[in-house]
């Protein structure tokens, strides 16, 4: 068929509505009705010459693009003409490749499949997934040995032409756009989030996004790989910042008394924001402490200015956009609809006078209700209004995934405790224009035209819910690419997102008894949890345990049947092993480990004073075994110890254990 393009459009991927770069031609290096059309996959190009790179990139794009895309199609019983996905100039000659026929395609492919009432047979997929593994075992890499010399793709093809030719779901080794996307003013740290989560095309998407140039955003220069510190805070050197247009305006504090008598008597203070002449420029604004009425909850980043460390105040600019923001949502609650909605934000209602420190306690262990019992959860995030509600909902999404709010600690709590409501519509997103519900972005995620992986990962993430072990596995996954700046307050999230009493955890400032703490409140956990490469505690009965969720490479395993029960010894496990049953004697102590884990000598001392070591063998063999100490041997079998990660010099004589041993990791 012959397809007429709509506005010089290039892809099947919705455009950005503000780019922060064009979207460039990919060029056509082969006439693409030369594509041989046998579904043979590559050959040798010119067996007795090494192939020039515009032989190189011509016969690249005949198979890996043309003709992926034929094949394919064909199977889905789809007629295919290559000619569509050329865009030629005047004089005929091809200019650029495109894949915005595409739609077409996929649109006749679900009619027909309609029609027929049927879709594609087990055969037709599977020869898909095999034409999809050979693509990427070719490209992989970005080399390959169809030549009779070993070349890269890189010397035949620009970086954007690969990318056209990866498009969905083939695996990179790192992000190939890192340098673009660092020149645009990326985060070093972030890039790595996108390419984590993100497939060739939402990849792709996300680096032509314009970041915004609001003057309170924060510098990445000091950020490494693993973590970004640009939205940490130091209070004390703290500022509150004001809006954009503000040249500067006095603070309007609330009363701090009715506050604490508020949260003396367990309840919730809702701040009502009076405007007391809305015409005017300079507004007067008088602040009330309320209960028991509907509100709306803030949810913001404190790097981005809204916070304030010495007092319980905002500037009156402040306080004025909150109020038009909180004006545009109507309220959910079916206690009075025609209420004007309160405000809960952390900076008014959450004490910092030194002398209601335990008030302050308290209101840090009642977030996650003050959260839950909120109308709406609004999300005021600056670089999201910077952008437009306007955008597709794949850039609105996009934006969000690769935002400060979605990196930062207590914000998840605060997404997760909106995800109790009915499909997570009382969480706000607020973009320059108004509004946006969490779940418009997430409600039907599946598409034939274009990619929406940004929008999977935001939804992936969100939910909190199964089993303990699903629910730890789930965490580690979502607060892989999250930081905060006391890491002690990760016990206290931990705590209340899980449901449990926040009290005793904020009771201590300790940050390993705190996560000691937390970790009481499980029953069982996942077992793989003992094999993961991590620090950990070192505390008796939780040696087995992360000292942190944050900045981990990966998330803990969650294998039907491998749940293994906790008490205050420590983890239950059996697994199979290798006893170590002598070692050679080192000559000085303390050189006989390689130095690996906090209190390597003491461990020694145990370990030639008497005591064993054994390796635990991981079921997976892909993943790292865990080796440990053997403190004791208990009445009924099961072997005591400390879960560490050493390795071992020097002879040893092993003792092979079966599967049915149970070892208990404290």
């Amino acid at each position: 068929m012959a397809f007429q393009l709509e506005h010089d459009r290039r892809w099947h991927l919705p455009d950005v509505l503000e780019p922060g770069t064009p979207l460039l031609e990919i060029p056509s290096l082969y006439e693409p009705n030369k594509y041989d059309k046998e579904g043979s996959g590559p050959q040798r190009i010119n067996r007795d010459e090494a192939p020039s790179s515009a032989d190189k990139g011509a016969f690249l794009q005949s198979w890996p693009f043309f003709g992926m895309m034929y094949e394919v199609l064909r199977l889905l019983d789809v007629e295919v003409d290559l000619e569509d996905f050329v865009v030629r100039g005047q004089d005929g000659r091809r200019r650029c490749v495109t894949t915005y026929p595409l739609r077409k395609y996929f649109e006749d492919c679900v009619q027909r499949g309609r029609a027929r009432s049927r879709i594609p047979g087990d055969f037709a997929l599977a020869d898909i997934a095999k034409i999809l593994r050979r693509v990427d075992s070719t490209i992989r890499g970005y080399s390959d040995t169809l030549s009779p010399r070993i070349w890269r793709l890189s010397e035949a093809l620009s970086l954007d032409t690969v990318l056209s030719i990866l498009g969905v779901g083939f695996a990179w080794a790192r992000n190939p756009l890192e340098q673009r996307m660092l020149g645009a003013g990326w985060c070093i740290c972030t890039t790595a989030m996108p390419h984590t989560l993100l497939d060739g095309n939402g990849l792709y998407y996300a680096s032509r996004l314009r970041l915004p140039t609001h003057s309170g955003r924060q510098s990445h220069s000091n950020c490494a790989a693993q973590q970004c510190f640009a939205n940490h805070v130091d209070e004390s050197t703290y500022q509150t910042q004001h809006v954009e247009w503000c040249r500067g305006c006095e603070h309007i504090s609330i009363d701090v008394e009715k506050v604490a008598e508020v949260i003396g008597r367990g309840k919730t203070p809702i701040v009502s924001i009076n405007l007391l002449d809305a015409d005017n420029d300079h507004t007067d604004i008088q602040l009330e402490v309320a209960t028991s009425v509907p509100y709306v909850a803030i949810s913001h980043v404190w790097a981005q200015g809204l916070g304030n460390a010495r007092a319980n105040s905002l500037s009156r600019c402040q306080l004025a956009r909150i109020k038009r923001m909180v004006s545009g949502i109507h309220p959910v609650s079916s206690i009075d609809n025609t209420s004007e909605l309160g405000v809960w934000v952390d900076t008014l209602c959450i004490p910092v006078a030194p002398h209601l420190k335990p008030l302050r306690k308290l209101s840090i262990a009642r977030l996650e209700e003050t959260y839950r019992n909120a109308d709406q959860i609004l999300v005021m995030d600056k670089d999201l209004m910077s952008a437009s509600r306007l955008a597709s909902r794949i850039e609105k999404a996009t934006r969000l995934l690769c935002s400060a709010w979605m990196r930062r600690l207590w914000t998840y709590q605060e997404a997760v405790v909106s995800n109790l409501h009915p499909n997570c519509e009382k969480l706000q997103i607020q973009f320059s224009d108004g509004p946006v519900t969490f779940h418009s972005l997430c409600a039907d995620p599946i598409s034939l035209c274009h990619s929406e992986m940004a929008i999977n990962s935001l939804f992936s993430a969100l939910p909190l819910t199964g089993s303990i072990s699903f629910m730890f596995s789930t965490l580690s996954r979502a607060l892989r690419y999250r930081t905060t700046s006391r890491q002690s307050d990760e016990a206290i999230y931990l705590t209340a997102v899980l449901g449990h009493d926040v009290s005793k955890v904020v009771a201590t400032d300790n940050t390993e008894e705190r996560m000691a703490i937390f970790y009481s409140f499980i029953d069982t956990v996942p077992a793989e949890i003992i094999f993961r490469k991590v620090p950990r505690l070192q505390i008796d009965g939780y040696r087995w345990a992360p000292l942190s969720f944050l900045q981990q490479t990966g998330q803990i395993a969650v294998a039907e049947g491998l749940d293994a029960p906790r008490d205050a010894h420590g983890v239950y496990a059996a697994f199979p092993a290798l006893l170590f049953l002598s070692i050679s004697p080192p000559k000085n102590l303390g050189n006989h480990f390689r130095r690996v884990v906090r209190g390597w000598e003491e461990f020694d001392r145990v370990v030639l004073g008497g005591g064993g070591i054994a390796l635990i063998l991981n079921p997976d063999p892909i993943s790292p075994h865990a080796l440990v100490s053997v403190l004791n041997k208990g009445s009924d079998g099961t072997r005591h110890l400390h879960a560490t990660s050493i390795d071992v010099c020097g002879r040893v004589v092993i003792k092979k254990i079966d599967a049915g041993a149970m070892w208990c990791v404290g």
